[in-house]
């Protein structure tokens, strides 16, 4: 069976009235019944489990794959996998991907997407274990940066070490790791998300090297970006846009809870402070926020907002402030506006409440309606809200499907799907007909908006006659999959029904310009 393709415009306002006027006596608008309480998985979002056994790979580690060994997380679709630059090249010019790929590979075969949370800065929370790990900067590379371009600092136990990102031994060595790092995760093993973990303690772009000036830090973050950039092309770089608490109190003052714009007023310096400007020019950076459910301040807000209504980037992601053991001690409500609070920052991704091992399976097992509430929220929620169409249909003659869509969620489609239509016979399960109609620009589908296309069709050959349901679906063209909408009526490979027409025979001189789909 041949596939006819055809594009169509978005249709808005005027357009739609003299659509409308146009439209024939054998028309019907109707009304596809939706499923409110469906749990969608889908490509590109959904819940993260954190993988820590590339740095705590020991006996007895934490590690989720060796410490919860039984268990697949089921109904979590992705796992971030942590590591650091010092990790795999011990040694100038010998990467030991072992333990990455072993990590990788398990959650894989378990059929998770993988996000690649690569720092090339210090994991302070392993400094501590014996031998240490998630160091950021190889200690033979530190060792041949001078005195007077590195930094050590301390909380506590833990410490780190930070460079002066200009060093040009460093960027060249950096540029060589980030190259090898993306060229050894290619094909199936490609990861959906890279975290940009290059400046700052955690490699959360704060507090790292002590510049002397704020002209010298955004020189060197400019350095940064631009190799990090360069090294991930294909993929969307998460940054994380949290204060540096080197920086003015001003820049984070005010509420945590709401974006207040009293606190807004020195919004161009958080953004210049932290060269946010700068990396928003790179069209492959986008945002993740670690600190949601009390750590969100206004600038941080205010930045979000930016980023998801004016330049449409995802996926952004969530990550707590907090563990589930800590949270839960606040109640049910509190547990409620914690993934409220994420959700608000418009992810397509948030970090389990517990991140990973025995607390983040806790935060699954007990609370399945939050699961549940964040899986129906975050990402994309794709809806066909109305729908205009013919009442009969014959082979070889176009006809018009007037939608009016909705996206109900609080993230974005990373991409624009493409749009099958089809008729089946026998109460929807017997498909006489079926073809391609376009693209539509899901990417571009923000929360909440109304979203009219219209799609033109024709079935150059249908195999039946009488009663059908007109059904249609969305396809992914990267991943292959079919897009699931939340709709009652949902064949087993996800096909939609939105409206019963009448399949009549074609007139006898009808013809088509188009291939055969029997």
């Amino acid at each position: 069976m041949n596939l006819c393709a055809i594009r169509w415009p978005v249709v808005t306002g005027a357009a739609l009235l003299l659509a409308a006027s146009a439209l024939a006596a054998g028309t019907q608008t109707v009304v596809p019944r939706e499923d409110p309480d469906v749990v969608l998985h889908n490509p590109d979002m959904g819940w993260v489990l954190y993988e820590n056994f590339p740095l705590e790979y020991r006996q007895k580690a934490t590690a989720t794959m060796t410490a919860l060994p039984g268990s697949t997380f089921e109904g979590c679709d992705a796992v971030a996998v942590m590591f650091a630059w010092s990790d795999v090249e011990q040694a100038e010019g010998r990467f030991d991907w072992s333990r990455v790929d072993k990590a990788w590979d398990y959650w894989l075969q378990r059929g998770k997407s993988l996000h690649m949370r690569i720092s090339t800065e210090p994991l302070f929370g392993w400094s501590q274990v014996q031998p240490p790990g998630g160091l950021g900067i190889p200690d033979w590379l530190l060792a041949r940066i001078p005195e007077d371009q590195k930094k050590r600092r301390e909380d506590g136990a833990q410490f780190g070490w930070h460079v002066d990102a200009r060093n040009p031994l460093y960027q060249e060595r950096l540029r060589l790791f980030l190259k090898e790092a993306q060229a050894h995760f290619t094909g199936p093993r490609s990861p959906a998300l890279v975290d940009l973990r290059g400046f700052g303690r955690w490699g959360e772009w704060h507090s790292g090297y002590p510049y002397a000036a704020l002209e010298d830090k955004r020189a060197a973050l400019q350095g940064v970006l631009d190799i990090w950039s360069e090294a991930f092309p294909q993929h969307m770089l998460a940054l994380s846009y949290s204060h540096d608490p080197d920086g003015p109190k001003a820049l984070y003052a005010g509420p945590t809870r709401l974006l207040d714009p009293a606190f807004t007023q020195h919004y161009a310096e958080y953004l210049r402070y932290s060269a946010f400007d700068l990396a928003l020019k790179k069209p492959n950076v986008t945002l993740r926020r670690d600190g949601a459910g009390g750590a969100v301040c206004s600038n941080q807000r205010k930045l979000c907002e930016y980023v998801y209504r004016e330049l449409r980037r995802a996926p952004q992601m969530s990550e707590f402030v907090t563990g589930y053991s800590h949270a839960r001690g606040g109640g049910a409500a509190f547990l409620k506006w914690v993934v409220e609070d994420a959700l608000s920052l418009h992810p397509n991704y948030i970090s389990l409440l517990g991140y990973s091992c025995q607390d983040a399976l806790d935060f699954m097992l007990e609370r399945p309606e939050l699961i549940a509430f964040g899986l129906k929220n975050m990402g994309y929620r794709l809806v066909p809200v109305k729908v205009t169409l013919p009442k009969t249909i014959r082979a070889g003659e176009k006809f018009s499907v007037e939608m009016e869509w909705v996206n109900r969620a609080a993230g974005r489609a990373l991409r624009d799907y493409d749009l099958r239509v089809r008729l089946a016979t026998d109460q929807g399960r017997h498909p006489v007909a079926q073809a391609d109609a376009g693209t539509l620009p899901t990417s571009r589908w923000l929360q909440g908006d109304r979203q009219s296309v219209r799609a033109e069709v024709v079935f150059p050959k249908i195999s039946s006659v009488g009663p059908a349901d007109l059904q249609l679906a969305l396809h992914d063209p990267v991943t292959g999959r079919v897009i699931r909408l939340p709709l009652t009526h949902r064949t087993r490979d996800e096909f939609c029904k939105v409206g019963d027409v009448t399949i009549d025979a074609p007139a006898a001189n009808s013809s088509s310009e188009h291939g055969n789909r029997p």
